[in-house]
């Protein structure tokens, strides 16, 4: 996803695993943004979009936390690009003060860029933890019709050891969760805690969390009205549209004004139900696509037997549990499985 950048800062965090303490090496310039600078925060926030499962929340108030402090005093002075190399120094001392008795975390390089994704429009802080790791390339020999292989360190820009990213416009219109921090898997818990204190974010729920709260509005909610018939949509139609709907979206979010317009049009019963239940969902998130494809399609295994269906054929009768017994009605499997008893 191309980005417009704005400043470009990068700092080091030297720390080994088996080390308590933290050193820091300051950049005391900001980095020039040319082609290959572009190609780094392309990279990089590529690498976080696609992420499936995100932490989103909000930033502690200012007096709770060193880093919520630092970027209101950025925000309020405009960005500028003074502003956002102090912002980025202060915000490394921070860090280091966090860090202070915390075995199993390791340092690397930490990259802030502020820029507007070109796709949405959107003002970003993005805050990349990137380290070093070594592979191989081909080297031709000058004095040999062959090759060698010659090691090569670069940074790992696919693999993100720690990362976040705050959407400004949402943070200065106060409209819910401006954060987006990497979900760490549960053996990376205990290390990865120093960078949400860091940061100081606080209510954080996951993509996963966030989507199954939207799924579970969706299935209380009353049936739209079917364009082609007149009347009130099936529920397998519905959630095959639903999930149609959230897919369609490149960045991975669904924006309930638009879900309430695309079904319900110029109703509100979305919106009336997070009040009404007191669901604190946003106006926007980031949906987890595994939870959402779960909402249709099912899979399900025993004895070595597995089965992958959607709603719509439960709905339909396609598929049906007599006691102890599943009956599926298909001609085209029932061929499939004959041809198969033929050739024994």
């Amino acid at each position: 996803m191309p980005t417009l950048i704005h400043h470009l800062a990068i700092h080091e965090l030297q720390k080994a695993a088996d080390e308590s303490g933290a050193r820091l090496f300051l950049s005391q310039s900001l980095m020039p943004v040319e082609e290959r600078a572009q190609a780094l925060v392309d990279k990089l926030n590529d690498t976080f979009v696609r992420k499936e499962d995100t932490l989103q929340g909000y930033l502690s108030p200012p007096e709770d936390a060193l880093f919520p402090g630092y970027f209101q005093l950025l925000v309020d002075n405009g960005l500028t690009e003074e502003a956002f190399l102090g912002f980025t120094k202060e915000t490394m001392s921070a860090l280091q003060l966090t860090l202070q008795g915390v075995l199993g975390a390791k340092g690397g390089y930490l990259v802030y860029a502020d820029y507007t994704e070109e796709a949405t429009n959107e003002r970003v802080l993005g805050i990349f933890l990137v380290r070093d790791t070594e592979g191989l390339v081909f080297r031709k020999e000058d004095e040999a019709d062959t090759f060698a292989l010659n090691t090569v360190t670069y940074l790992n820009t696919d693999k993100l050891a720690m990362a976040c990213r705050i959407l400004v416009g949402k943070f200065q219109a106060g409209q819910g969760r401006c954060v987006e921090l990497i979900k760490h898997a549960k053996s990376q818990k205990e290390i990865s805690e120093y960078f949400i204190q860091w940061i100081g974010l606080e209510r954080p729920e996951s993509s996963r969390e966030l989507t199954q709260s939207f799924l579970n509005m969706v299935s209380e909610l009353p049936a739209p009205v079917d364009e082609e018939t007149g009347e009130a949509m099936e529920e397998g139609r519905f959630r095959e549209k639903v999930l149609q709907f959230a897919n369609s979206s490149p960045q991975k979010v669904i924006n309930i004004e638009e879900f309430e317009q695309e079904f319900y049009k110029n109703e509100n019963p979305a919106q009336q139900y997070l009040q009404d239940h007191q669901v604190e969902l946003d106006k926007e998130f980031r949906f987890d696509k595994r939870t959402l494809n779960q909402f249709y399609n099912h899979k399900i295994n025993a004895e070595k037997i597995y089965l992958y269906f959607n709603s719509g054929h439960l709905k339909q009768g396609q598929i049906k549990v007599e006691g102890e017994n599943i009956i599926i009605h298909s001609p085209e499997l029932a061929e499939q499985i004959m041809d198969l008893l033929e050739d024994r």
